[in-house]
């Protein structure tokens, strides 16, 4: 009798098993690992439920839909976010799943942790320091994965960033986008969030003397060919903010702070009269509380989008669900 029931139970397991890949298999896509592989209605898609989700529910504290109840969402961390990790586990929370946090050096070249973990959850939030070993990672998985942010993207804060910008002016599309600041991973997704949903994008992340160019600036190049848009990359400050709609700060960097300095004067004096600014945290002396707190500034605004993108995605994942 026993044995009957250790067989029966390995097949039910089994079958459940096979269900899952099939499932996961079917599904075009689960993972967001990379801009690159998704299109802009699916990205709008994700942008427009996480904009109804906001209207609906403007105050999230004590709030529960119970729409992915007996959900399990996992939180790995190998580098610190803490507001994404924040933004994630409140928006698994708003939506009636659990959040677990995972905080370890974990060994990315064993490629099977991706099916190991996605054994025990529905689906898998990273934050890492690399890239393409999380591809390889999401490529084992059977559950959905997405990036929180890793060595190319910083998809979360991109994505809330042009929510708040869709906010401000009903569409991000032929907007003129400015990034002024140090590279960073949000920079890469900008590169190829801005031409695959119509908007032009300047930035300056170097000097003359230290050229530097963002890793995707060259797949940037080429989407802003394929959707008849511009990239351009300046050294000069002037030249990045004329006629911006929308200017964003990168994070500090204090062993450049003269060359990102930037100030309320400088934006008004070169960008469009309906300018909106934005700022990528961490803020350092580069930009002065006129400018950061002033009521053009959307910065808030952006990090409390990290929630409803976070529980968008969720949604769309795991239930195939938009608000």
């Amino acid at each position: 009798m026993n044995f009957l029931i250790i067989k029966l139970c390995k097949h039910l397991i089994t079958h459940n098993m096979r269900s899952i890949q099939s499932c996961c298999i079917g599904s075009s896509p689960k993972h967001l690992v990379c801009f690159k592989n998704w299109t802009g209605d699916m990205v709008m898609e994700i942008i427009n439920s996480a904009l109804r989700l906001k209207c609906n529910l403007i105050d999230t504290h004590g709030k529960r839909l119970d729409l992915l109840e007996n959900s399990k969402i996992m939180i790995l961390q190998e580098v610190n976010a803490p507001v994404l990790n924040m933004a994630v586990s409140k928006a698994a929370t708003l939506l009636g799943a659990d959040a677990v946090n995972i905080v370890d050096q974990l060994i990315w070249n064993h490629d099977y942790n991706g099916r190991v973990f996605s054994y025990m959850a529905d689906a898998i939030f990273v934050a890492t320091s690399t890239h393409t070993c999380l591809q390889r990672f999401a490529q084992q998985s059977l559950v959905p994965v997405m990036c929180m942010t890793s060595r190319t993207h910083s998809t979360i804060q991109a994505m809330a960033t042009i929510m708040t910008i869709i906010e401000e002016f009903g569409t991000i599309r032929k907007l003129n986008i400015a990034y002024f600041g140090s590279p960073h991973p949000v920079l890469n997704s900008y590169l190829l969030l801005c031409p695959i949903l119509g908007a032009n994008i300047k930035f300056k992340c170097c000097c003359s003397k230290q050229p530097v160019s963002p890793l995707l600036y060259k797949t940037g190049e080429t989407l802003c060919a394929q959707s008849h848009t511009s990239l351009e990359a300046c050294t000069d400050k002037n030249k990045a903010l004329s006629k911006a709609d929308v200017v964003i700060a990168g994070p500090e960097n204090f062993k450049k702070l003269s060359e990102f300095k930037l100030c309320y004067q400088d934006i008004e004096k070169l960008a469009c009269p309906s300018w909106i600014f934005l700022h990528t945290c961490p803020r350092g002396k580069e930009v002065d509380d006129n400018l950061f707190f002033h009521d053009r500034a959307r910065t808030f605004v952006a990090f409390e989008n990290f929630q409803y993108i976070a529980a968008a995605l969720m949604a769309s994942a795991i239930k195939d669900h938009t608000f």
